[in-house]
């Protein structure tokens, strides 16, 4: 099993649109029908994750997003923060279309996660002279916190 933590406050919104941003990208399943957007260039918003239990595994962490250009709009970086903390910044091409895009945590950025409480998704615009991002969804993926893998767990006898 897994769990999940999805967008659920507006810590800033920068010139994205329209308050509140989380609200817009917060669904189980994905839905292009609402979006946040932005249409200028090095534009940050940053949206506070529903809190999950430390899962006691540093195994399949997956930050999942849609995303789109339209005209000069070129990418967009997701960045996994916790706290003021950056635990890793991924940046990626955008097309014309909605695209479900995604990247997994090396065992290393997942073991720097310390408040599974506080974790954030910073988004960053990069745009050419005309030109929008568009986000339509977003979540982070982690283990259940079930039991500790066995190289964990401690046995009296």
């Amino acid at each position: 099993m897994s769990q999940f933590a999805r967008p659920d406050s507006d810590i800033s919104a920068g010139s994205w649109a329209t308050a509140p941003l989380y609200a817009k990208i917060d669904e189980v399943t994905y839905s292009d029908a609402d979006y946040i957007s932005v249409t200028s260039n090095a534009n940050t918003c940053e949206l506070g994750l529903s809190t999950v239990t430390d899962p006691v595994s540093s195994a399949s962490h997956i930050v999942r997003f849609r995303s789109r250009k339209a005209l000069q709009g070129t990418s967009v970086t997701v960045t996994l923060m916790d706290g003021a903390t950056t635990i890793r910044s991924f940046a990626q091409a955008l097309g014309n279309t909605s695209t479900a895009y995604s990247f997994t945590l090396t065992s290393g950025e997942a073991d720097n996660i310390g408040d599974y409480s506080d974790l954030r998704l910073k988004l960053t615009s990069a745009i050419g002279r005309v030109g929008s991002v568009f986000i339509s969804w977003a979540e982070l993926e982690v283990p259940d916190a079930g039991s500790p893998p066995i190289s964990r767990r401690i046995f009296v006898v």
